[in-house]
């Protein structure tokens, strides 16, 4: 998805495709973890509610993580 959407006057190496695809995954990894750990002691059907909202954040911060890495170059350079 990343090399479809690149920007052709701004060149992306294989290099910036894998710390976008590795910030992603260490940001989503890294809510999802932490979430479940702090919440591992409560098991209520809030547990359940709020399990399905933290995995819907942690894929919305990691789509976040990965845009912003992918197109720093442009924001620090311009187009």
């Amino acid at each position: 998805m990343n090399y479809g959407n690149r920007n052709i006057s701004s060149t992306s190496s294989v290099s910036d495709l894998a710390k976008g695809y590795t910030g992603a995954v260490v940001t989503s990894c890294g809510i999802a973890f932490t979430s479940r750990t702090l919440m591992a002691k409560q098991l209520s059907a809030l547990y359940v509610l709020a399990n399905a909202g933290l995995s819907w954040l942690a894929a919305a911060f990691a789509g976040a993580s990965n845009l912003m890495l992918m197109r720093f170059k442009e924001l620090q350079d311009g187009i």
